[in-house]
């Protein structure tokens, strides 16, 4: 019995020693997306989730009228060519200019081509026929947060490129001048450069997005579809870097929603962001 036991000892798996966590660099303290992960990754998916959420409860960006078009199948109304629908709307436009119906499925079909611009174009023409019809608003702000959104992912992956190409040997003093020069080379300018003007390039939709929104919920004011377009004005405007309307907007969003199932996530968010206020403007 003693040998069966020596034997078993000896032919017990040795466990895999245990990987070092990488101290994580000074640099990288002060970065956008690493303090995110960091401190708030909740945040983010929260923000994906309220735009997720947007999406099908709008309609946005599916040129057409809401997810339940989508369902039934009548995107454009059977097999005819976008090109040939294209032209109907244009002519029912010519005959009614106030026709907003015929804007929107226009716009539908060129955002069907994959072609934003004359979308949003031919959704600015209805705009200005219909200052505050909560349709055309609403799809002109799903294209902007689409584009920001696509930004965002496009930020973020410069700064992981930029991370991945600066990754300093483990108890390195990257503040010193040796540490930077050893952690700093003409590549990893290159993609640091790339990652803060995608950064920028990213706020800068977000703004925009921003700003589409502030018109949809005031277009939505005393609706059934306010708090969700006032959830979307808050998620846009806090990556847009504006506290102040990200703060009115969830704190008007709890108001006319107390029992929402993201109520939660947004009180503990609002936390956050007062919190990151000057104590005058609280």
């Amino acid at each position: 019995m003693a040998r069966g036991a020596a034997q078993a000892r000896r032919q017990r798996p040795k466990e895999p020693p245990k990987k070092r966590k990488r101290a994580v660099p000074a640099y990288e303290q002060t970065m956008f997306f690493p303090r995110l992960r960091r401190q708030a990754k909740w945040v983010f998916v929260f923000l994906a989730l309220v735009f997720a959420v947007g999406f099908v409860a709008f309609g946005v960006g599916s040129g057409s009228s809401g997810i339940s078009d989508i369902l039934r199948g009548n995107f454009f109304g059977g097999g005819t060519s976008t090109s040939s629908l294209a032209k109907q709307k244009q002519k029912a436009i010519a005959r009614n200019p106030k026709d907003i119906s015929a804007y929107l499925d226009l716009a539908g079909i060129y955002q069907q081509e994959q072609d934003e611009a004359k979308a949003l174009a031919t959704l600015r023409k209805a705009e200005k026929v219909a200052p505050r019809n909560f349709d055309v608003l609403n799809r002109i702000a799903g294209i902007y947060s689409g584009q920001a959104e696509l930004k965002r992912q496009a930020a973020q992956d410069a700064q992981v490129a930029y991370f991945e190409a600066t990754v300093s040997p483990p108890g390195l003093d990257t503040s010193s001048s040796l540490g930077q020069a050893i952690s700093s080379d003409p590549y990893s300018d290159v993609l640091k450069t790339r990652a803060n003007e995608s950064y920028s390039t990213m706020v800068s939709a977000f703004t925009k997005a921003e700003a589409a929104y502030k018109k949809l919920a005031t277009a939505a004011a005393g609706t059934s579809q306010e708090a969700n377009a006032q959830l979307q004005l808050a998620g846009a405007a806090q990556i847009a870097g504006d506290t102040t309307t990200a703060v009115n907007a969830y704190t008007r969003f709890l108001k006319i929603a107390p029992d929402s199932p993201n109520a939660l996530a947004v009180r503990q968010t609002l936390e956050q962001l007062k919190a990151s206020l000057p104590q005058s403007r609280r």
